[in-house]
């Protein structure tokens, strides 16, 4: 019976050793072409890692990132202060202007030339001349004296005729003015100054005006002598 059923035995064994062998190789595909998760799944990161040339180089890129973002705002905050003290600096000069404060003396203050003009006779300010209007006065003076005497005459003695016409000989003392346009200039800061050339007048006007009482006594005497010396002519023509 053994002898007859041998066959299918032996297909039995065989298809056995074979399934055996698909087992086998099944699990040992998944050595081949995977591996498992407990032998090589990635470890867990670990504090020593940051001591890693990789961690290294991202500190330092940090670092100077750090180092640039507080240099642009150390610049930063440097140009806002700058622009602060000149904002601050230009609002005190404008604040001078308005309130009437002095500027600084580093700030050079801008003058303007005004439409103004200032007339004055030379003449008014020179001492010779001055004698010479006294000396003229004191003829014209003694020219009415004689007109006077000559109603109270008959007859007019020659010298005293020619004495009044020699007296009615006047100069003529009216000089031409002198102008000075422009002699006012008005300063950004609201001031007002005079120009150069208005400012040498004022300061000979000053000292025309400090000496003035010493040059009036001698105008004085300039016309009183002047009187004395045609009066004694006037009595001289009248003894004849």
């Amino acid at each position: 019976m053994f002898y007859k059923h041998w066959k299918k035995i032996a297909l039995t064994l065989t298809a056995l050793f074979w399934a055996g062998c698909d087992d086998s190789a099944s699990s040992s595909e998944v050595v081949l072409y995977g591996c498992p998760d407990d032998i090589c799944a990635p470890a867990p990161e670990s504090s020593s890692d940051s001591n890693t040339p990789e961690s290294s180089s991202s500190k330092e890129v940090t670092s100077s990132s750090s180092e640039q973002e507080k240099s642009s705002s150390s610049i930063a905050e440097e140009s806002s202060s700058s622009e602060q003290e000149k904002s601050s600096s230009s609002s005190e000069f404008v604040a001078g202007l308005l309130y009437g404060v002095e500027p600084p003396d580093s700030i050079d203050v801008k003058c303007f030339p005004m439409d103004s003009s200032v007339s004055y006779f030379y003449d008014d300010y020179n001492a010779d001349v001055k004698k010479m209007w006294s000396e003229q006065a004191a003829k014209r003076d003694a020219a009415a004296k004689i007109d006077s005497i000559k109603t109270t005459l008959v007859e007019t003695p020659m010298c005293l005729e020619n004495l009044r016409m020699e007296l009615e000989s006047l100069v003529a003392l009216y000089g031409a003015p002198v102008t000075i346009h422009n002699a006012v200039e008005k300063c950004i800061d609201g001031s007002i100054r005079p120009s150069e050339e208005y400012a040498k007048f004022l300061k000979m006007k000053e000292e025309w005006e400090a000496n003035k009482p010493a040059l009036d006594e001698e105008l004085q005497k300039v016309y009183e002598d002047k009187m004395k010396e045609i009066q004694e002519r006037i009595n001289k023509c009248l003894e004849k």
